[in-house]
This record gives C-alpha cells, structure tokens and sequence, in this order.
C-alpha cells in the first residue's frame, strides 16, 4: 500500500492552493495522512475528495472550524503497524523527545508535522516520519508486509 504523507499546507495563510503534483498523487495513492496546519476546512474537505482513504489531524495553525473537524491525535492500524498522528507543539526542535509518550506504548511510527523539515528516525523504539511542509515537500509511504518504507520528494 502507498500512502501521500503531507504536513503544514498554511492555505490560504502561506500557500494560495495544493500543489498540482500533490493532488495528483493523491488521487493515486491507496491513502493520505495529512498532518495539520492546513488552515483552512475547504483545504481539508478538498483532501477528502480526492481520496476517500483520508486521515488527518488538525495543527497549532488550523482555524476552530478545522479542530472542530479533525482530532488533535489519531492511531491508524495497517499490516503490523500501528501509527500515530500528530501534528506536534511548541519548539520546532526535538519534537520527538516531546511527543514519544503521548501515543500508547503499542504505536510503533508516529507521524508528525510542525516543524516543516523532513525527519526520519527511530526514537526510544519508535519511528518518527515527518514530511516537511507540503509547501516545498512531500512524502510517500509505503506498507508491504513486514516493511515500511518512507522517502521524501521535493516538489517540481
């Protein structure tokens, strides 16, 4: 399974719209895990319509109509991974030293956003992906059984 992995689209604060290349793959791919900060709900319902497998979370930016819509953590089971979703708080560094415990101990990747760089790293067990911010990157993810594998793409 391949999955869109988007994070801090600031539209219509930063960004005027998705990038053309991020709705197509979304269109494509078996998911999207959006992971905050899209500002505004007509960007999280567009999202939606795009692909139907949709899971977000709202982030320190979104407007009240966003949080009202979307939690502020969720946990997607695939295969053998059960993943986390964040967007993350506070300092943009070390934010997997921050966010490692609020997950159940059974959440083996956490997916977060916030800081607008892309990471990929294991943390006290725990995987921690971020995509950067779909406003320069984007990243895809993919599940095949035992392994998931995670790469960044910058956007053209």
């Amino acid at each position: 399974m391949r999955f869109l992995v988007i994070s801090d689209l600031h539209i219509p604060t930063r960004n005027f719209q998705i990038h053309p290349k991020i709705v197509e793959i979304a269109k494509e791919c078996d998911g999207i895990f959006a992971l905050g900060d899209f500002v505004d709900l007509n960007t999280v319902l567009l999202l939606q319509s795009l692909n139907r497998n949709f899971h977000g979370v709202f982030g320190n930016m979104d407007e009240y109509d966003v949080r009202d819509y979307l939690p502020a953590q969720k946990v997607v089971k695939i295969g053998k991974f059960t993943i986390g979703l964040t967007h993350g708080s506070g300092s943009h560094i070390r934010i997997p030293e921050r966010i490692v415990n609020w997950f159940d101990k059974d959440v083996n990747v956490i997916l977060y956003g916030h800081s607008h760089v892309p990471d990929d790293r294991v943390y006290r067990g725990k995987r921690f992906i971020n995509p950067g911010t779909a406003m320069e990157t984007y990243g895809i993810m993919e599940i095949n059984g035992d392994t998931l594998k995670f790469e960044v793409f910058k956007e053209e």
